[in-house]
């Protein structure tokens, strides 16, 4: 065990004569002594500049939760109402012809996205692949 504390439990023998006292369990607690340069603090060299970096963000790391939260607040509220307002057939039918309405106004820009981005990600592709035969020739 690696505790810093052991209990060792030791019995004594217990003879099986029905009037003889059973001894009682003797519990001893061991103290593990660490060695002298173990018990030193470890040596602060990266974390100067860790703290001071973090002692210098603190401030702005605060200041996005201060604005994040009631973003996140509103988010769920907004979460919460939609659950509530889908169960009537109105909301569904009403959110099915908004869908319809940004995906024709999106499809455009889609296609555009398309055009532009698949002869790059092709050609990724197709170097990737060839890097990989490549890669495994010469081996």
């Amino acid at each position: 065990m690696t505790a810093l504390r052991k209990i060792r439990i030791e019995e004594e023998p217990v003879f099986a004569a029905p009037v003889a006292r059973t001894p009682a369990i003797k519990l001893y607690v061991v103290a593990n002594k660490a060695p002298a340069e173990t018990a030193k603090a470890p040596e602060a060299e990266g974390n100067v500049l860790k703290n001071i970096l973090l002692f210098f963000a603190a401030p702005f790391i605060g200041l996005v939760y201060i604005i994040a939260l009631p973003v996140v607040g509103l988010v769920a509220l907004a979460v919460l109402a939609g659950r509530f307002a889908a169960k009537y057939e109105a909301v569904k039918t009403t959110a099915r012809i908004l869908k319809t309405a940004a995906l024709v106004v999106a499809a455009p820009a889609i296609g555009l996205a398309y055009v532009v981005l698949f002869p790059v990600i092709g050609l990724v592709a197709l170097a990737w692949m060839g890097g990989r035969a490549v890669a495994s020739r010469a081996h």
